[in-house]
């Protein structure tokens, strides 16, 4: 009788500790949310690699997308004033190290001011591609959104 309850609460211990162990990590970046002027826009996300790390496992994920400018042609441009701040975001509420660019033709062109996730548009009129680079210390990832400042 008293192995019975030995191997009962061994059994229980084993099912705590394999339960617990395997708690699901995301395999991909989060998303990315552009707020400006209090309007929310998703910022489409492109090439990324990411790595998940199990007690027992490790995974890692590269996904390969087109270009920034290539992707820009799916979005629609959302206007913004002279000067905007956009305001980037994640979806899990992370605050990885962000780049941003913008896109001229099929290259990427001048590097935007960056502080604190906030980011300074352009002041002059026109539409831009805009791509944000975000690196976490398990992956990076690359987002793209279009503003047509007015």
């Amino acid at each position: 009788m008293k192995n019975k309850k030995y191997v009962f609460a061994i059994f229980m211990l084993f099912l705590l500790i394999a339960t617990g162990c395997s708690i699901e990590t995301k395999k991909e970046p989060p998303e990315a949310m552009v707020k400006i002027n209090g309007e929310s826009i998703n910022a489409a996300k492109g090439t990324y690699q990411w790595e998940t790390k199990g007690v027992f496992s490790k995974e890692a994920v590269i996904a390969d997308a087109a270009a920034p400018f290539q992707i820009a042609k799916d979005l629609k441009a959302t206007v913004v004033e002279q000067s905007s701040e956009a305001v980037i975001e994640f979806s899990d509420g992370s605050e990885p190290q962000l780049h941003a660019y913008l896109w001229e033709g099929e290259e990427r062109g001048e590097v935007l001011p960056l502080k604190q996730h906030h980011l300074t548009l352009p002041a002059e009129q026109g539409e831009y591609v805009v791509e944000i680079n975000a690196e976490w210390s398990n992956g990076d990832s690359s987002y793209t959104f279009v503003v047509e400042v007015k």
